[in-house]
């Protein structure tokens, strides 16, 4: 995991201080934008070690694998278990928007031609991949995730938190993003994961056909959550409307590939 790590440690180099001043005035737990020791070996342990087995254990069955982490569980638990989702969506599209360009910055800058997509149909992917002849060889679509699923376990059997908080709305949006890739895109697309948990950090991602697959093999969605006072707007005649996805399934982190090889995977199609 040498080449991810220190591929991780290049985006937060050129992204961190400007994340976390675009974030100052926001909720944000302590370990966001940064990737310690701790978490290099929470991935070893977890996403290869683990991962390579296809083993879930109970997180507290961690604890004496990975020095630190009973504390940062703790920390972890006292933070998340808190309430969220309070702000308007649209400040989270905005954050959204932040993570698509600094990615895009990051890969420019190590010879992986990319943009963000301006005029497209809406719920196409919205980074592109280019060759240095300028045609579009791969299309993206990033999630920034900082808030592990805590009561995963409870709420899908054999699942926890640190594999399974990979969140992905699957309501009208997704279907129609999907429409488009089966049957206009003509060029690999990948969903893309910046992973931000308190233990857990990195670029993961998996190719949309197996993102897809794996929707079917849970019957479309896994969990619907509760709606809360963020998921509405107010509209011009005093009505409500809901604006947020809340049917959901968990993308398995020991499914996703890791930073290095997403690399590799942009530099052979640049090729």
């Amino acid at each position: 995991m040498t080449n991810s790590f220190n591929l991780y440690h290049q985006l937060l180099a050129k992204s961190a201080k400007e994340l976390q001043s675009f974030t100052k005035n926001s909720p944000t737990h302590e370990s966001q934008f940064t990737f310690t020791t701790f978490n290099e070996n929470c991935v070893d342990v977890i996403y290869d070690d683990l991962g390579k087995k296809n083993l879930i254990s109970p997180r507290q069955e961690l604890f004496e694998k990975i020095p630190g982490l009973g504390d940062t569980c703790k920390g972890c638990y006292r933070y998340f278990m808190s309430p969220r989702n309070r702000s308007a969506k649209f400040l989270d599209i905005k954050l959204g928007k932040k993570f698509e360009t600094y990615f895009v910055d990051f890969l420019n800058s190590i010879g992986i031609p990319s943009d963000l997509l301006d005029k497209k149909p809406l719920n196409y992917p919205d980074i592109i991949i280019k060759n240095h002849q300028g045609e579009i060889v791969s299309r993206c679509e990033i999630k920034y995730m900082a808030a592990p699923f805590l009561l995963l376990y409870k709420k899908v059997e054999g699942r926890e938190c640190y594999e399974g908080s990979n969140t992905l709305d699957v309501g009208k949006k997704i279907a129609k993003q999907r429409e488009f890739v089966e049957n206009d895109i003509d060029v690999p697309v990948f969903y893309i994961y910046w992973l931000d948990y308190p233990c857990i950090k990195g670029i993961y991602y998996m190719s949309a056909k197996d993102v897809y697959a794996y929707i079917d093999s849970v019957g479309g969605k896994q969990f619907e959550r509760k709606e809360r006072t963020g998921d509405f707007v107010t509209t011009e005649d005093g009505t409500k409307k809901k604006i947020s996805q809340t049917s959901k399934v968990y993308l398995p982190l020991y499914k996703m590939n890791n930073f290095e090889n997403l690399i590799s995977e942009f530099q052979r199609l640049i090729k």
